[in-house]
């Protein structure tokens, strides 16, 4: 939280005139350094003179409503006074004035333009107590404004100049900015980075690179042994050495509950697959691993039955059940025998027992990840269409749930069940017109220029969230295109393509934006070649669950690490995983487009350096 009781600018505390002083200050050093002047004095006195006098006058006022945690007042008074007519030394506070306040009022892109006036530039001429206070403001700032790689980058810069007691925090707040930043901006930025910065950008990457504990404690000795000088590897930021710890304590003997009978048998086997296949790779890079027993869900009528086995067997930790109604059956227990990491979702919005953590391929996810998307990209107003099954009605209200409280608006929702009505509920929904367009040279200088009509759609609609099946979703484009809407981006759930190991093509529905998990999506996972060489269904639809099984293995190793550290993420097989505080897993997805009836990864975009 921003700190309003001090204002350490060019090493001097601006205060408010004394009442009654004889002589008017004409800069900054002349100022006095207590008051209890009310402000409005201030500013009274301050309309009783010109130019340079009345400006400082002012500034001065300005300062005094920040010592008095007063942002909003900051903000009017400085909108009073002309910037660029003062001199530097008073720019330069009346920008860091601006920052400061702006931030307090949750503004912080407001408070990054502040910081980037060009007095600010100029940093030479303040003493360097005053230099590290600007660069820690930026580094604030670029964190709460999203440019968490930035904020790592200013803190680094200036570590070494900071005192031993702010140290320790600024290490904390280096680790925190990397942890919340994109994994391709980390690799971007390592491959031109030197120094303390490139060290740091190696450390989050392991992080990020190793997703399970045993392969990254491994990691990270290896880079202490690297980096001995380095400050991290001397005074480890808490959540480093704290992994550290939790690697230690972790279990010796896992146990893997799966229905290996029954219908459900194809998909326990692929779990099982994967899970163990994260557990091979990590042993074979000599790594020692929990002992695995496996156990058949579909052989207990009551899970109390299994944990009673499990716990004479010696088993510490518990890798299942699948079954739904077997998660809800456990979710509704006061307490479990053992830590749990069920494999699916409670419907139950109630408090699970402490020790039962939820993973699974939700829809949900999906239906959140796009409605974060299309925030993101800039959409504000947008519709749904969905048909009428459980599936699509889940997802449908998870999206309006998270584009809700993101602040976006629901423009429409259309349930499209009958293929023979598509058209006209999507034509309804665009409420095609004759409206009014820009004339080609409407900016050019002809007297003749003029507007034109044409059909159009409604313009207050952005975009479309779509959660259908794939015949569905061929009749969506098309449609569109017939409704002059074949620009309006589609963003669309995995159900909507058909995933083929044979590569078949989705005809109808380029242009689509579609949420897949990583492992389908861009095949870059270190274990992708290896599995789907042993099992070639893991490139198909079965992979969604090989990859489960994989991230399950990942999460189960640091779920302590999780639920300590809320920042936490694990770039995994099915997306970024997060835990909620109710012991839940959290997918955000990336995004693909579909090209020529190929899904294709979408290019992030590139990074942009603040200086």
């Amino acid at each position: 939280m921003l700190r309003m009781n001090r204002l350490p600018l060019a090493g001097l505390l601006l205060a408010s005139l004394i009442a009654g002083c004889s002589s008017t200050p004409r800069q900054l050093s002349e100022l006095p350094t207590t008051t209890d002047t009310p402000i409005e004095e201030i500013l009274r006195q301050a309309e009783r003179r010109t130019g340079a006098e009345a400006h400082l006058l002012r500034l001065h006022a300005a300062q005094t409503a920040w010592q008095r945690q007063q942002p909003e007042q900051v903000r009017s008074i400085l909108a009073q006074i002309p910037q660029s007519d003062l001199p530097l030394d008073q720019q330069q506070r009346f920008s860091e004035l601006q920052a400061r306040s702006e931030l307090a009022l949750s503004q912080p892109a407001a408070a990054l333009r502040a910081l980037r006036h060009p007095s600010l530039q100029q940093l030479d001429s303040l003493a360097p107590d005053a230099q590290l206070d600007i660069q820690l403001l930026r580094a604030e700032t670029m964190a709460a404004a999203g440019e968490h790689l930035n904020a790592a980058r200013e803190r680094i810069f200036i570590h070494n100049l900071l005192s031993a007691e702010t140290q320790q925090d600024n290490l904390t707040q280096i680790w925190q900015s990397l942890n919340q930043a994109p994994t391709e901006q980390l690799r971007e930025a390592s491959t031109a980075a030197s120094g303390e910065l490139a060290g740091w950008l190696e450390l989050a990457l392991i992080v990020r690179d190793h997703s399970n504990l045993d392969l990254q404690v491994h990691a990270m000795q290896q880079w202490q042994d690297r980096h001995a000088s380095h400050p991290a590897a001397i005074t480890p930021p808490e959540d480093i050495s704290r992994v550290m710890e939790l690697h230690a304590e972790r279990p010796q003997h896992i146990a893997v509950l799966l229905p290996f009978s029954g219908g459900l048998a194809a998909a326990a086997d692929a779990l099982r697959d994967g899970f163990l296949a994260a557990q091979y790779h990590a042993h074979s890079e000599g790594l020692s691993q929990p002992r695995i027993s496996l156990y058949d869900s579909g052989a207990y009528a009551d899970l109390t039955q299994f944990y009673q086995q499990a716990q004479a067997d010696g088993v510490q930790w518990v890798v299942g059940p699948l079954d739904r109604q077997q998660v809800a059956a456990l979710a509704g227990l006061p307490q479990l025998p053992l830590p749990t990491l069920a494999l699916n979702y409670a419907d139950s919005n109630t408090a699970p027992p402490p020790g039962l953590f939820q993973f699974g391929l939700a829809p949900e996810h999906e239906a959140r990840s796009a409605a974060i998307q299309a925030w993101e990209d800039g959409h504000r107003q947008m519709a749904i269409l969905a048909n009428n099954d459980d599936w699509s009605q889940r997802s449908a209200s998870a999206f309006t749930a998270q584009w809700q409280e993101l602040g976006g608006t629901l423009a429409g929702y259309e349930i499209i069940d009958e293929p023979a009505r598509i058209a006209g509920q999507i034509a309804g929904l665009l409420q095609v017109r004759e409206r009014t367009q820009p004339a080609a040279d409407e900016l050019s200088d002809t007297p003749a220029a003029a507007p034109s009509t044409s059909p159009a759609p409604r313009p207050d609609l952005h975009a479309l969230f779509l959660a259908a099946d794939p015949l569905q979703a061929r009749q969506i484009k098309p449609t569109l295109v017939f409704q002059y809407a074949g620009d309006l981006p589609v963003y669309a759930t995995s159900r909507t393509y058909r995933l083929s190991l044979n590569g078949e093509p989705n005809p109808d529905i380029d242009g689509l934006m579609i949420a897949e998990i990583p492992w389908l999506l861009n095949r870059s996972d270190p274990l992708y070649q290896s599995v789907t060489d042993s099992w070639p269904t893991a490139a198909g639809p079965m992979g969604r669950l090989y990859a489960m099984g994989v991230d399950a293995q990942r999460i189960f190793s640091r779920l302590l690490q999780m639920q300590e550290q809320p920042d936490t993420r694990i770039d995994g097989a099915t997306g970024t995983l997060s835990l909620d505080p109710q012991g839940r897993i959290i997918r955000l997805l990336p995004w693909g487009e579909m090209v020529d009836g190929q899904l294709q990864p979408m290019t992030p975009p590139p990074l942009q350096w603040i200086d």
